[in-house]
C-alpha cells in the first residue's frame, strides 16, 4: 500500500490549493446534534435569519480592526460587510444543512493587518455548513458541530 500514499498526497493537495480560493469553497453537513452551548430551539428556516445581525464573535479571530461586522439575510441571501469589502452569498431553505456558495466580493482596500484579519474572516464563512438560533435569539454559525461564528440580531 505504500505506493499509494503519494497519490493520496496528491489528492489531498489538490484538493488544499483548489480550497485557496474562498470563492470556490463549499461545505456541506447532516443536520448534526444542535450542540451550541444552550437549549437548541425548534427546527429554523432561512426565514427566521431574515434582518439585520451583528457580528459578536468569530472563532480565532481579534474583531479589534473590526467596527461593526454586519450581516444582512434577506430571502435566501446573506449580505455582509467587513472593514475593507463587502460580500454576498446565496444559501438554501435548509439551514442545517447548507452551503455558502459562491462568495462574491466587492471591492476594497486597508491596512495590512485588517486586510489579514479579514481574510481569516471570510476563511471562517467559508466554512459555515449549518446555522441556528439559540433560545437567547443568538445566531450560531456552524461548521459540523463546531461553532465559528456568533451574531446577534439587531434591532430597532
Amino acid at each position: 500500500m505504500t505506493g499509494l500514499r503519494p497519490v493520496r498526497t496528491v489528492i489531498f493537495a489538490a484538493i488544499a490549493v483548489g480550497c485557496a480560493g474562498l470563492a470556490l469553497c463549499s461545505f456541506a453537513s447532516d443536520s448534526g446534534t444542535r450542540q451550541n452551548g444552550g437549549n437548541p430551539m425548534a427546527s429554523n428556516t432561512a426565514a427566521d435569519l431574515d434582518g439585520a445581525w451583528i457580528v459578536q464573535k468569530v472563532k480565532d479571530i481579534d474583531l479589534t480592526p473590526f467596527e461593526d461586522l454586519r450581516f444582512d439575510f434577506d430571502d435566501g441571501t446573506l449580505y455582509g460587510s467587513s472593514p475593507c469589502r463587502s460580500f454576498t452569498t446565496t444559501f438554501g431553505p435548509d439551514i442545517e444543512n447548507l452551503m455558502l456558495s459562491p462568495l462574491q466580493f466587492g471591492g476594497g482596500l486597508c491596512d495590512e493587518d485588517t486586510m489579514i484579519s479579514e481574510r481569516n474572516f471570510f476563511q471562517q464563512i467559508s466554512l459555515v455548513n449549518r446555522m441556528e438560533i439559540t433560545e437567547s435569539g443568538v445566531l450560531v454559525m456552524y461548521n459540523f458541530e463546531q461553532p465559528l461564528l456568533w451574531a446577534k440580531k439587531l434591532t430597532g
